[in-house]
């Protein structure tokens, strides 16, 4: 029980990342960066922390027959994921892509359901729509008078299944792998997938004409939204559901609201205090909801 709250807490410093890196990376690619070097940054930076945190755990080789799934696995958690972010974040805003990202829940707990046979139970079922709920209070009062691109809108949409489609496809690769063994090969596979279109839009780029907050934003985007915020959550992902991992989006417009009032950028109203109290109830409801197994046990224990 210790150890699962443990992994409870690592999932609430995700969220709390995620929840900056929104924002960061709106400013980031509104100050001179294109969505390409954007995600060439970040493959690479994060590449080269975990070969050389790789440096510190036991060396593992991959199995021939695993190769295939790992190159899915990285299109679909890291190099879609990520890159279609990206480029649907420079064409539309941060609440909208809040928006957008309601629909991970929703779609990981329909492909957990296919793909991993995890019941979806009436607790897990309402809990994610009551979180769906107050996310969609918030960036509905939040997004009123925020223009967005529909086209970057289905971009982030994309990315948002893609991710979804990673939780709920590959949990025995990432059982069966140390978590830093595994990031450092994903991270490679995505880093030489993006190299072509990232080096030839960094050549173009005035990096002398960028400041100090600049470059701090960037570095909290490759170290802390990449490498530490991937690394936990990986672990949590050893540990706990793909569903219950997933719920915790409906945290990211929460967090990116509350730095947004801290920076003097918005007033916090009841509306954010109502939606916040419904985000945290829904994943209070979906944790509680009975996995697979614990319904299996139950149903020999009446046997």
């Amino acid at each position: 029980m210790r150890s699962r709250w443990r992994l409870h807490l690592v999932m609430l410093c995700v969220t709390i990342i995620f929840g900056i890196n929104g924002p960061f990376t709106k400013a980031l690619l509104g100050g001179g960066l294109t969505p390409y070097t954007h995600m060439f940054c970040r493959f690479l930076g994060a590449t080269t922390l975990f070969w050389i945190a790789s440096l510190w755990v036991p060396r593992e080789r991959i199995d021939r027959k695993d190769w295939g799934r790992m190159a899915l696995a990285s299109l679909t958690g890291i190099f879609f994921n990520q890159g279609l972010f990206a480029i649907g974040m420079s064409m539309t805003s941060p609440v909208n892509q809040s928006l957008v990202a309601t629909l991970g829940p929703i779609v990981t707990m329909l492909l957990a359901a296919v793909v991993l046979k995890e019941p979806i139970t009436r607790l897990k079922g309402i809990g994610v729509l009551i979180g769906a709920s107050g996310a969609l209070l918030l960036v509905s009062t939040n997004g009123s008078s925020t223009a967005g691109s529909t086209l970057g809108d289905l971009i982030c949409a994309i990315a948002t299944i893609s991710y979804a489609i990673y939780l709920t496809s590959f949990k025995s690769l990432i059982q069966k792998y140390h978590p830093v063994t595994l990031m450092k090969w994903l991270f490679v596979i995505s880093l030489l997938g993006s190299a072509p279109m990232g080096i030839r839009d960094m050549m173009h780029t005035e990096w002398s004409s960028f400041d100090a907050t600049f470059y701090g934003q960037l570095t909290f985007v490759v170290v802390g939204a990449t490498f530490v915020a991937y690394l936990l959550l990986l672990f949590a992902q050893r540990g706990l559901r793909p569903t219950v991992v997933s719920i915790y989006n409906y945290g990211i417009p929460v967090i990116a609201s509350l730095l947004a009032v801290m920076m003097g950028q918005d007033q916090l109203t009841l509306t954010k205090v109502a939606s916040a109290i419904l985000i945290l109830l829904g994943v209070f409801m979906v944790t509680r909801s009975k996995s697979r197994q614990q319904l299996l046990r139950e149903q020999l224990s009446n046997e």
